[in-house]
């Protein structure tokens, strides 16, 4: 047996692939590893024949010598995933579908595939693999909720992760709160469940022995929990940095915990993911986002970011509250921010989710295009704004990526993001992007392109001179100045692409 798992690229060409690949290089590179296929990997019977691909990063043999094909999908592989089905299918190979939309919204998929993997597969694993070996797997498996403290290590041996800006560490799974668009607690629940420190180390190790420098640490609600919260920094701390090795640059999504800021510093942690959406209330409270009330959104950014961490920030227009005045109102409180790197995206409704059953009821509901939709992902949405049209809501949030992205725009938050930010307890610099012999970094190849336009060529010298006056923050401004290169492209070439092919 040789089995081909896959995780397929997203289905959107513009907004949904800013969240997993580079723009602007020839050599494709995603921001973080698939960590779905190999924890899968891990599962599977010694002696297994395996093959691992990452679209993002590798291109599919459709003509590969396997038996089964196992594909991995969300909502923005959806239309990919279900390509690639067709075509193994047609060669008389079996496919199994497992992954987030599956867990979501399997009567959509059933016939699709040979096999449907619906939950955690880590629950099913012993019956997956017993009837891989007997030639006999079954149409579905339900699955139940995985305890993460008997999680194998994944099979990160198996892809090539020199391709990967950064491995992923998953800690976590559940979270408590209830966000209307939301549907990850429709497949993963809203009881945490926590990997234990120990385990949660050694996945670092192993990708420090593979070449990494940057781990994203994958958690629903990292600082839910405030014991556990404590007890990881802990433990990054003492290994960060140790036994010889250099600093690794941790990342992932957080809230807003003063206690905690200076022992992320101390673990290694330098970039999050905050997702604010908006700053007015009426929005935030139509979210469900009744943490971020009666907040100083800015003051507590400028404190995340004065304790060394580099925020990446959703913002979010299109709410019912929202009139055609968000975008400029967004754009304002934007530049106020020591942030320089957004996602802006518009509501969906995801399938299976309280906001789906109530634009349904509503008949806001756009369903020919709910299972391919995510936050991030196509240019319309799948619901009916209250205050403006559909086509408006797409026009207005392209606007407002152009807004962010302009040269006079990039500065002012790249300023204040250099004035602000804290510098990292250890030297981050010393990792294997730099050194000597190391891997390529895609901001080679970004660099010599981005220059030939005036504009991102004034931001990247501006950026130069902010690292030499602050060379302690260097790695970090570096690294944000990646992404927004990379944004930067992108939208380049989302400007010369036809109007339809971005939808």
């Amino acid at each position: 047996m040789r089995i081909y798992l896959i995780a397929p690229a997203p289905d959107d060409k513009t907004d949904t692939a800013a969240e997993t690949g580079m723009a602007g290089v020839k050599t494709p590179f995603t921001l973080s590893a698939a960590a779905g296929i190999v924890s899968v990997a891990a599962w599977l019977p010694l002696g297994t024949d395996i093959r691992i691909c990452d679209e993002v990063g590798q291109q599919v043999d459709l003509g590969a010598a396997v038996n089964p094909v196992g594909l991995s999908i969300n909502v923005s592989q959806v239309a990919r995933g279900l390509d690639l089905a067709r075509a193994f299918r047609r060669r008389n190979l079996p496919v199994m579908l497992g992954g987030a939309h599956v867990s979501l919204a399997p009567e959509i998929l059933r016939g699709r595939a040979d096999c449907l993997v619906i939950g955690a597969f880590e629950t099913a694993a012993p019956d997956v693999a017993a009837d891989l070996l007997a030639g006999a797997l079954k149409p579905e498996y339900r699955c139940g909720k995985a305890d993460m403290a008997t999680m194998p290590l994944p099979r990160r041996d198996l892809s090539p992760n020199d391709r990967a800006i950064a491995g992923v560490v998953q800690t976590s799974r559940g979270c408590p709160f209830d966000g209307t668009f939301c549907d990850v607690i429709q497949y993963v629940g809203r009881k945490q469940r926590h990997k234990p420190p120990e385990k949660v180390l050694a996945e670092p190790d192993q990708l420090y022995r593979l070449g990494d420098r940057e781990v994203s640490l994958s958690d629903d609600n990292f600082t839910v929990s405030r014991k556990r919260t404590r007890a990881l920094p802990e433990a990054l701390i003492g290994w960060n940095g140790s036994a010889g090795r250099d600093p690794v640059r941790f990342s992932t999504r957080i809230s807003r915990d003063a206690d905690l800021l200076a022992l992320c510093n101390r673990a290694g942690l330098r970039q999050v993911f905050v997702g604010l959406e908006a700053s007015a209330p009426a929005a935030l409270a139509e979210a469900n986002k009744r943490q971020n009330l009666h907040v100083d959104l800015i003051g507590e950014c400028r404190k995340l970011v004065a304790a060394g961490l580099t925020i990446r920030r959703g913002l979010i227009v299109g709410f019912d509250h929202d009139d055609l005045g968000c975008f400029e109102r967004q754009f304002a409180f934007a530049q106020a921010l020591p942030v320089v790197g957004f996602n802006v995206s518009a509501p969906v409704a995801p399938y299976a989710t309280p906001l789906y059953a109530e634009m349904k009821r509503a008949g806001r509901s756009v369903d020919a295009d709910t299972h391919r939709v995510s936050a991030a992902g196509a240019r319309l949405t799948n619901m009916l704004p209250a205050q403006m049209t559909r086509e408006e809501l797409a026009e207005g949030r392209a606007r407002l990526k152009a807004a962010l992205l302009a040269p006079d725009a990039a500065l002012v938050r790249f300023e204040a993001y250099a004035r602000t930010s804290g510098p990292p307890s250890q030297d981050i610099g010393r990792t294997a992007w730099v050194m000597p012999g190391a891997r390529r970094h895609p901001l080679h190849e970004l660099l010599p392109l981005m220059m030939k336009d005036k504009g991102t060529r004034r931001v990247i010298l501006a950026v130069r001179e902010m690292i030499a006056e602050r060379p302690e923050t260097g790695y970090d401004l570096t690294s944000t100045l990646t992404l927004d290169l990379s944004d930067c492209a992108r939208a380049a070439n989302r400007a010369e692409a036809p109007l339809e092919a971005a939808q």
